[in-house]
């Protein structure tokens, strides 16, 4: 019975939603694609400041005649390591500018700079934004992103985008993340379900 108890907190704390990274944007110009002739990913980079679990990832839907086609989109480390990847369009989940799809959950640490991005084709029919003059995000995430694009040799697919710009980002892609819970949270959760238990006796 206390076993029961103890795994159901935890399943319980460790799936409380963060939300969604970028919270909010304003400004920018809306483009196709970044070639006229290859798919190619953009996207951007960023950094958190406290353990964080991706569990979605998702594309901009904000275009005149809403989201059309689906779009791979990926997420990497610094080194250009692939971490997780999925399918976002039409079919999924839509919150505000954004419609996600569920991938792998991976755990985002500090330290490290991640990439994330998606294919966008120019017969695909929808759009991302280039530079938006505003950019708000969770406060988990660190506000030190730049826009990524594919370089030449980059073109094709979903490949880790190596081309950096100066703008705050190419959107293009957000994610969903939940809180990793504080071990001091668990271990109180856990007595207080230990002593529920007691009591019920």
């Amino acid at each position: 019975m206390v076993r029961t108890i103890a795994a159901a907190l935890l399943v319980t704390v460790a799936g409380t939603a963060g939300g969604q990274a970028i919270t909010g944007f304003s400004g920018g110009t809306q483009f196709g694609a970044w070639d006229a002739t290859q798919p190619g990913v953009v996207g951007w980079r960023f950094d958190v400041n406290t353990p964080i679990i991706l569990t979605d990832i998702g594309v901009f839907n904000g275009d005149i005649d809403g989201l059309t086609a689906n779009h791979e989109v990926g997420l990497w480390d610094s080194a250009g390591n692939l971490l997780t990847q999925g399918v976002a369009g039409p079919g999924g989940t839509a919150l505000g500018q954004f419609t996600y799809s569920s991938v792998e959950d991976v755990v985002l640490t500090p330290g490290e700079r991640y990439t994330i991005g998606a294919v966008y084709d120019i017969n695909d029919g929808d759009s991302y934004v280039s530079g938006p003059s505003v950019l708000n995000l969770a406060p988990e995430i660190n506000p030190t992103t730049n826009g990524v694009f594919p370089d030449t040799g980059d073109l094709g697919g979903l490949f880790f985008p190596t081309g950096d710009s100066t703008n705050l980002a190419r959107l293009g892609t957000n994610f969903l993340y939940r809180p990793i819970p504080a071990p001091a949270s668990l271990a109180l959760l856990g007595l207080g379900g230990v002593a529920a238990c007691r009591r019920r006796r």
